[in-house]
């Protein structure tokens, strides 16, 4: 499937740039290279009323929304956006299973409190596992800091978050480009308490480290990251130790990468963006 290997090439890209002047070009780029496959997905659907037959062109439908929606196609966050409230105002979930984690988290996204506090309602009265998990990613799609940082709060509720959930709501608002420094200062913050929270002998206890440090490119960031173990050491990391020590090479790889091949790849985009 060539959109859904070109995604995952993409996101590398994606994790380096996307704070850097480097994101502009590269965005318009790539909102050039879908804009195509997104209006023949809008055709072929009737307007994403229908699905597609094949389950090759159902892959390749939920690839073209999501990344119509990321590299910033108006009409796919307008799409989000009136599915989401179409399901708000009349009670009744119309939207199809294979896109709901691309409507929700961009209608969150593009929303505010009130949407985010209608699928909070809906988190926490589904009695779907699946469902659960696309509803609970997307309340951290979220571009609110209060937000973001209340459900960083919950994540440490087992009241409000399942314990064996704590750990990927705390990746996912690290994988929202707002969240990301959000999520870095809680963990930092709260570290003795997550450990004795969440259980430093868990096996995907290290998740937590890998999944919040994926941006992770400058010498400052290296050295935060330095700076965390040592301020840690007498708590210690427990199964995270290896991660942490990984996230701190993966860094440095990261820095040594950028600084080689930054001015090259925005030449390249800025190059391919047609006027």
């Amino acid at each position: 499937m060539p959109w859904q290997a070109a995604m995952n090439g993409l996101s590398y890209l994606t994790l380096m740039f996307d704070r850097t002047e480097v994101y502009g070009p590269m965005k318009a780029y790539m909102k050039q290279q879908v804009t195509p496959l997104f209006e023949y997905f809008k055709n072929k659907t009737h307007n994403w009323t229908i699905i597609p037959a094949t389950l090759t062109d159902q892959y390749t439908e939920i690839s073209a929304l999501s990344m119509a929606c990321d590299y910033g196609i108006p009409e796919c966050k307008e799409l989000a956006t009136r599915l989401f409230n179409d399901w708000k105002n009349s009670n009744v979930n119309g939207i199809h299973p294979n896109l709901r984690s691309t409507i929700y988290c961009n209608a969150i996204g593009e929303g505010g409190e009130a949407e985010w506090n209608f699928l909070w309602e809906k988190f926490k009265n589904t009695t779907s596992a699946q469902e659960a998990d696309k509803l609970r990613y997307a309340l951290s799609c979220s571009k609110e800091p209060w937000i973001l940082n209340r459900l960083l709060e919950f994540s440490l509720d087992s009241t409000k978050i399942r314990k064996q959930d704590a750990l990927t709501t705390i990746i996912g608002v690290a994988h929202n480009i707002v969240g990301q420094s959000f999520a870095w200062n809680f963990v930092r913050a709260n570290w003795e308490k997550i450990f004795q929270h969440l259980g430093g002998t868990s096996i995907s206890f290290g998740g937590i480290i890998l999944g919040i440090t994926g941006r992770f490119s400058t010498q400052f960031d290296v050295k935060q990251l330095q700076q965390f173990k040592e301020d840690n050491k007498e708590i210690g990391f427990g199964t995270a130790t290896r991660a942490l020590e990984q996230a701190i090479e993966t860094a440095e790889a990261n820095v040594r990468w950028v600084d080689e091949n930054k001015a090259v790849i925005k030449e390249w985009f800025e190059a391919k963006v047609k006027p």
